[in-house]
C-alpha cells in the first residue's frame, strides 16, 4: 500500500496526564494500520482549557515510558516523540501542522482525531468544535486530512462522512473498544486522589513514576 502513494505521516497531540494504556492502544492502531510511514506523538505545552496540567518535565517522561524504546522497536511504522509544543503554551493545531510541511515537503501530514470533535453540535449551531473554535477550522477541514478514529458514545466516523459531516478525502481507522473510556487520563487522576489501585490503567513504568513522584495525590 504505501509504495502506491506519497510518504503520509500522521501527528498525535496528547495532553498526557497521564498517558495510559488506551493512549498505547491508540499508537497501535495507527502504526499497524498501513497507512502512514511515521507517527508523531506531541504532548502538549500549556493548555488554558486544561488549567489542571501537571508540569511538562512530568507528563514528556511518562510519554517516554509509555512508549519505552522496546515497544517502539516492535512498531511496523516507525514511531516517535515529537517535543515541539511541551514546555511552552500550546500552538494550534494548523500552525503545528504547517510547521511540519515545511520539514517534510514530500510527506502528506495527516493529523489524527477522535470523532468527538467533528460531531455537529446544535449548541454550535450545527458546526463541530473544530469549525467552531479551532483556529482557522475551515482551512482544516478543506485543506488538511484527518485521520479519524470512533469514540465510544459517539456516531460512527463512516456514517457522518457518509451523510456529509465528514469530508470525503478524511481518512477513516477503527479501533479496538475494549480500552477507549476506560483507562482514560481522568480516571486514572481520579482513582490516584481517591486513594484507588489504577496501576492497570498504565503501563507500569508510568504507574512507578506516579508512585514515586506522589503525582495527582490530592492535597
Amino acid at each position: 500500500m504505501k509504495g502506491s502513494r506519497k510518504k503520509r505521516i500522521t501527528v498525535v497531540g496528547s495532553a498526557a496526564n497521564p498517558p495510559t494504556r488506551a493512549h498505547r492502544e491508540l499508537a497501535e492502531t495507527l502504526t499497524k494500520s498501513g497507512e502512514f510511514d511515521r507517527v508523531l506523538w506531541l504532548p502538549s505545552g500549556s493548555r488554558p482549557d486544561k488549567p489542571n496540567l501537571i508540569p511538562a518535565e512530568h507528563r514528556t517522561r511518562m510519554t517516554e515510558l509509555m512508549f519505552h524504546e522496546s515497544w517502539r522497536r516492535e512498531q511496523p511504522t516507525e514511531f516517535a516523540i515529537d517535543l515541539r509544543e511541551a514546555g511552552r503554551a500550546s500552538i494550534p493545531t494548523i500552525y503545528i501542522l504547517r510547521e511540519l510541511k515545511q520539514e517534510y515537503p514530500d510527506a502528506e501530514i495527516v493529523f489524527a482525531t477522535g470523532v468527538d470533535v467533528l460531531v455537529p453540535r446544535e449548541e454550535y449551531g450545527g458546526k463541530c468544535d473544530v469549525l467552531y473554535y479551532w483556529d482557522e477550522g475551515e482551512s482544516l477541514m478543506n485543506n488538511w486530512t484527518f485521520v479519524v478514529l470512533p469514540r465510544v458514545d459517539y456516531p460512527h466516523p463512516r456514517v457522518l462522512q457518509q451523510e456529509g459531516k465528514i469530508p470525503k478525502h478524511f481518512l477513516i481507522i477503527d479501533r479496538p473498544p475494549s480500552l477507549v473510556g476506560w483507562a482514560s487520563s481522568t480516571e486514572v487522576r481520579r482513582r490516584v486522589a481517591c486513594g484507588e489501585s489504577f496501576d492497570e490503567l498504565v503501563d507500569p513504568r508510568v504507574a512507578e513514576y506516579i508512585h514515586t513522584h506522589k503525582l495527582y495525590q490530592s492535597p
